[in-house]
């Protein structure tokens, strides 16, 4: 009797240091919160009931300051609800219950979760959602999934369903949660100026999605292939819309003037191909890639074309994603308090006026000046440049230029005088006052290069003291940090991969089966660096890795010749860009006479050392 006294204590002991959110009941959902009206089958059921059970156990986890395991058990939660069916939501949707404890989870899970050190790209998110993509599906067309079309009530742009389209609505709900959240609450800034715009143009209002994806609506998202703004405009393409950019300023950037010129080309790609699938594919990538795949496979059907290029095979997937979410955040388990509206007038400045001075012309602060008008890159309205548009805040017209006419040539810009010592180069120089070698030379009438000990140099700088301080102390930490590299990886081994003329992260990822963002992250790459010939890249592989995909890697180097594996999606153009020969040497080294090939095939390629 004793022992069972001792036990029982034991017992009452343990449970009374259980802290209360651990005691969870399973029944919570299915006994005491079913409407009598609302049907739901028994999978569904439990489900539900997983989420009040992840639910508690995170907030167990958060009494015991475990981050870490709440930020898991909310994942989780995320999961099962990413995992429920168009017709589960819309029944759920209906149950207030259930609208309550996503709106918990969410809030829960905002408090837990860190923000990052720095916010990924769109394009970083594109890409890693193509690596996904890729990994869940390889190469297959999408010809081989089946389509459920989904209802819309904008009834805008067609809302086509497919395996695809879910993953990406996966993605966003999960992995990419943070920074889609992001996105639905940088939309309230820019909403309205696109809109009005589309509405203008008479284009379907879907397209403001199309920005979502491209910057996260950022006017000041810059890709590594050096595409701008909101709408991520290349400077070729944005010039022929009339954009303009230089050094010190970059219209590509600017809100109003970048959606106008979208629209444009989104309504010229619309013309070109009729279908509103194909022209966003052809604003990703080169409408001739476009047309050709559609002569190639005979069809105007998006999804049955192949061989795209890999972003663009899932740019309409995560397009539709996105308009998804967006069009019902609640259902998909974001609740967004959108960012205020930017509203503001425009004037037109034809000459240099330092941005601090307009800011006391308007009686606000040089930080919002900067913050209106994301397309000035500098401190000042750019020289030289005629009825540049500057935007002030919204009412501020009249008083804008009752100050301004009373400012001063003298005063409207600053400048230093710069007395070079001796060994000192323009570049120097250049780089101390966060400006150019063309801008020092421009101001000083300097045609070469040669400069004395001696002499003064004038330098245009910003009046705003502290935005010149922190701007010089970037321009020396302009260049990416390369990230750490990894030094070892669990259960995996090392495989050393030599890089050939014509390789892309992309391919090599796909010989050793794993994803471009992996092997930048083992070799310390940011995301847009570039790799070269002859570069050693470190490949971590699983330890039971296929020897002949392993040899498959280091095929060139064999001097006698080898064979290369034909994969899906390889045409005999990407195997002879790989191995630096011609496509009418492989084909006599195989006796072809068409470039007809398929996957499995192997085709013998012959190697000289040292090409």
């Amino acid at each position: 009797m004793r022992s069972y006294g001792i036990i029982l204590l034991l017992i009452l002991f343990c449970a009374g240091c259980a802290p209360k959110q651990s005691m969870v009941k399973k029944d919570t959902f299915t006994e005491n919160n079913l409407p009598q009206n609302l049907y739901l089958v028994e999978d569904v059921k439990k489900s539900v009931d997983s989420l009040y059970i992840y639910y508690q156990h995170a907030l167990t986890s958060i009494n015991y300051n475990d981050s870490i395991g709440a930020r898991i058990y909310f994942e989780r939660a995320f999961n099962v609800i990413s995992d429920f069916d168009e017709e589960t939501k819309s029944v759920l949707m209906e149950w207030s219950a259930y609208d309550s404890l996503i709106h918990l989870i969410n809030g829960e899970y905002v408090k837990v979760n860190p923000e990052y050190l720095f916010e990924l790209e769109a394009e970083e998110i594109r890409e890693e959602l193509t690596d996904i993509e890729e990994e869940v599906f390889g190469d297959l067309g999408d010809s081989a999934i089946t389509e459920i079309p989904v209802d819309t009530n904008l009834n805008n742009i067609p809302v086509q369903m497919n395996k695809r389209v879910e993953l990406a609505l996966k993605y966003f709900q999960t992995k990419g949660r943070n920074v889609f959240q992001t996105w639905l609450e940088r939309l309230g800034r820019y909403e309205h100026i696109i809109q009005n715009v589309l509405d203008e143009k008479n284009l379907p209002t879907d397209l403001l999605y199309l920005a979502m994806i491209e910057s996260g609506f950022n006017p000041r998202a810059y890709s590594y292939a050096r595409a701008s703004g909101l709408w991520q405009f290349i400077y070729s393409t944005g010039a022929h819309y009339g954009l303009r950019s230089d050094w010190w300023f970059d219209e590509r950037r600017d809100p109003l003037l970048s959606t106008h010129a979208a629209t444009e080309h989104l309504q010229d790609l619309y013309d070109r191909f009729g279908d509103w699938y194909l022209a966003l594919a052809g604003y990703n990538c080169n409408p001739k890639k476009i047309e050709r795949r559609m002569r190639q496979y005979n069809t105007s059907d998006f999804w049955q074309l192949k061989r795209l290029p890999r972003q663009t095979r899932n740019y309409i997937p995560t397009f539709l994603a996105a308009k998804i979410i967006a069009d019902n955040p609640q259902r998909y388990g974001f609740f967004v308090e959108k960012m205020s509206p930017v509203y503001y007038d425009t004037v037109l400045i034809s000459e240099c006026v330092d941005l601090d001075v307009v800011a006391q012309c308007v009686n606000t602060t040089f930080s919002q000046i900067k913050d209106l008008n994301p397309a000035i890159r500098r401190w000042c309205t750019p020289p030289g440049v005629k009825n540049f548009v500057l935007n002030i805040p919204s009412g501020a017209k009249e008083l804008f230029w009752s100050n301004y006419k009373n400012i001063p040539d003298q005063k409207k810009r600053s400048w230093v005088r710069h007395r070079v010592r001796s060994g000192e180069t323009l570049s120097e120089i250049a780089r101390k006052y966060g400006t150019t070698i063309a801008i020092v030379k421009s101001q000083n009438h300097i045609r070469g290069t040669l400069i004395r000990a001696g002499q003064y140099l004038v330098i245009p700088v910003p009046q705003n003291k502290n935005y010149y301080s922190s701007y010089r102390t970037y321009a020396k930490t302009t260049t990416k940090k390369q990230t750490q590299k990894v030094t070892s990886v669990k259960g995996h081994k090392k495989v050393t991969y030599m890089v050939k003329k014509g390789d892309t992260l992309g391919e090599i990822a796909e010989i050793y089966n794993t994803r471009a963002s992996r092997i930048r992250s083992w070799n310390g790459l940011y995301y847009g660096e570039h790799i070269y010939p002859n570069q050693r890249l470190t490949i971590w592989v699983p330890e039971s890795f296929s020897a002949q995909i392993e040899q498959k890697s280091i095929a060139t180097l064999s001097e006698d010749g080898t064979y290369h594996i034909v994969q899906p999606g390889d045409t005999l153009w990407d195997i002879a860009r790989r191995y630096d020969v011609s496509v009418e040497k492989i084909k006599s080294w195989n006796n072809k006479s068409s470039n007809k090939i398929k996957p499995g095939e192997r085709l013998k390629i012959k190697i000289v050392r040292g090409s």
